[in-house]
């Protein structure tokens, strides 16, 4: 079962199937000569999920977890399940987040369900806390996960993307943190499988939610714009063109959101910054390769500009790893680490002076008492080593 390799659009994985895939904004896909991204391979507790050279294919066996798209850095899988969810109108109380395989008499009345704690990325539990206002949030441990085929673990399956969650919180200064509750259930009124989709929709009765709560869910769900509009973004051909990650835009969207509620900062371990040495040869692929157009290039009149934007992200090292020279280093904690706030804009990182090539008229960085370009002087190069092998030094 594969998806089509040359779509654009979210299409599911195969016919039926809740999990979608935005082919063009996978890692993996996008440049599969450079990225090692299988953060979904990993994260899948029945590995039923498999990244191909052109296509992700999804095995009979999966569970409909979510797992995988919680642990992938673009967003690129979805399950609609975790979609942004309706929340009740405000009330004192903690607010439930319990498990679809929990059946629905058992959970709070104004529960949120999602088909399983551990696919909840730290992105959607912040836009959750974010959401949720002053509720608490707390995440039901029903003591189900060691004996589900999801869980697995004698760690909880929501640990990891909890715990990061928790740390952006305690430094925006949130005071209502989430938790995980142990609440168990017995483990004979837990089912086999988690239930479809359709059959979660057909139990739900949520119609008193507020526009409200509607609109927050819009407005912490929405995808950042690319900065710099694309006819200033120069293109190697051979590349995608870069697609913001829905996971940072969520998890931006809310922590903008409470820490401005909280007066405070955005949390630096958010951001990243792009360091680069002197050994820069103005190749480009780094910023080919970026996924995200958090790194472009910018040409204005003989001069090419390399520009870093922190918001965009998402600190894959892709970058850094495909880099010729080794020039290029990703370091945490934002370009403000050092006491500076952080930019607001794309930084430039560096600016070379440009000419055109004399044989094939392609604009390159030129080196001292070239005229030529790296490519065709290779090319000639080449060729000159031909014709000696052929017919000898010339006299």
């Amino acid at each position: 079962m594969k998806n089509a390799p040359d779509d654009t659009e979210e299409r599911p994985l195969c016919n039926g199937h809740p999990l979608s895939l935005r082919h063009d904004a996978c890692l993996a896909l996008r440049a599969p000569r450079y990225a090692t991204c299988r953060a979904c391979e990993s994260a899948c507790p029945v590995e039923a999920i498999r990244v191909g050279e052109a296509a992700i294919e999804l095995a009979g066996n999966c569970l409909r977890c979510g797992r995988c798209a919680a642990a992938c850095p673009m967003g690129a899988l979805s399950h609609p399940g975790f979609a942004p969810p309706d929340f009740p109108p405000r009330k004192s109380q903690p607010l439930a987040v319990d498990c679809w395989k929990v059946p629905r008499d058992h959970s709070p009345d104004d529960a949120v369900r999602v088909p399983c704690l551990g696919g909840l990325s730290t992105g959607r539990l912040l836009q959750m806390v974010a959401m949720a206002g002053t509720r608490q949030l707390e995440l039901v441990d029903r003591g189900w996960c060691a004996g589900c085929s999801a869980g697995g673990s004698s760690a909880h399956p929501v640990q990891g993307s909890l715990g990061e969650a928790r740390s952006l919180l305690a430094q925006a200064g949130c005071q209502a943190m989430p938790e995980l509750r142990s609440q168990p259930l017995p483990a004979r009124l837990m089912p086999r499988d988690i239930p479809a989709p359709i059959t979660e929709a057909r139990l739900a009765r949520r119609g008193f939610f507020s526009a409200l709560a509607a609109n927050a869910a819009v407005s912490v769900d929405r995808v950042r714009p690319l900065v710099a509009p694309s006819e200033l973004r120069t293109r190697r051909g051979f590349e995608r063109e870069p697609v913001p990650s829905r996971e940072r835009s969520r998890a931006l969207a809310a922590m903008d959101r409470i820490s401005t509620s909280a007066g405070t900062s955005m949390p630096r371990a958010l951001f990243h910054r792009v360091e680069v040495s002197g050994d820069c040869c103005n190749h480009r692929l780094c910023a080919s390769v970026c996924p995200t157009g958090a790194l472009a290039v910018h040409e204005q009149g003989d001069q090419a500009e390399l520009a870093f934007d922190t918001a965009l992200c998402i600190g894959c090292r892709q970058c850094s790893s495909t880099c010729p020279s080794g020039a290029m280093t990703v370091l945490p904690g934002g370009d403000g680490s050092a006491g500076r706030p952080l930019p607001e804009h794309p930084i430039r990182l560096t600016s070379f002076s440009e000419t055109s090539c004399a044989d094939c008229g392609r604009r390159y960085t030129q080196a001292e008492g070239e005229a030529l370009c790296p490519q065709c002087r290779k090319r000639r190069e080449l060729a000159g080593s031909a014709f000696r092998c052929l017919f000898g030094a010339s006299r």
